[in-house]
């Protein structure tokens, strides 16, 4: 019995301590780990000069209530969203590299993984004149992390309206 305690505790410990190994450098999360991208993440575009509406909303989220997350387009913050809050930008058009991160948090229990929420970073190509995205939630055994989805307009006007 002593034995299988003792060995379910090392090796708890060395799922820890591998987890905690392989997070992203936490000196500076905003920074691009990757060694090299395929995608040019330049403001420029064939379509030069097409403004391009972006809308951002975070619906309540009960794991999440205690965290702002900030979001950011080409490593320049945009804002921060609390729980049931939005923003609206513009920019050109082009390619864009839109990521979030957890500025503050408030949660008392770590319940969004062993270590919090991790930045989310995807590469969108934008081209149309409005966008709307939600900031999900999505759990994860080590960190969680605050993802970009698309969505419809429909959907942004219903999430907003509460």
């Amino acid at each position: 019995m002593k034995k299988s305690i003792l060995y379910s505790v090392i090796i708890f410990n060395l799922i820890f301590l591998a987890g905690c190994s392989s997070m992203k450098n936490m000196e500076d999360p905003m920074k691009d780990d990757s060694k090299g991208s395929i995608i040019n993440k330049s403001i420029e575009s064939s379509e030069s000069g097409k403004e391009v509406n972006l809308y951002f909303v975070r619906p309540t989220d009960i794991l999440t209530l205690g965290q702002v997350v900030e979001l950011y387009i080409n490593n320049n913050e945009i804002g921060e969203l609390t729980n049931n809050s939005n923003i609206e930008t513009k920019v050109m058009s082009g390619v864009y590299e839109m990521s979030t991160k957890v500025g503050v948090s408030l949660n008392l229990l770590n319940i969004t993984g062993f270590g919090g929420a991790c930045k989310f970073a995807k590469d969108f190509r934008l081209t149309e004149q409005n966008y709307y995205y939600k900031i999900d939630y999505a759990a994860g055994l080590l960190c969680g992390e605050h993802q970009i989805i698309k969505i419809s307009k429909a959907e942004y006007k219903k999430l907003t309206s509460n």
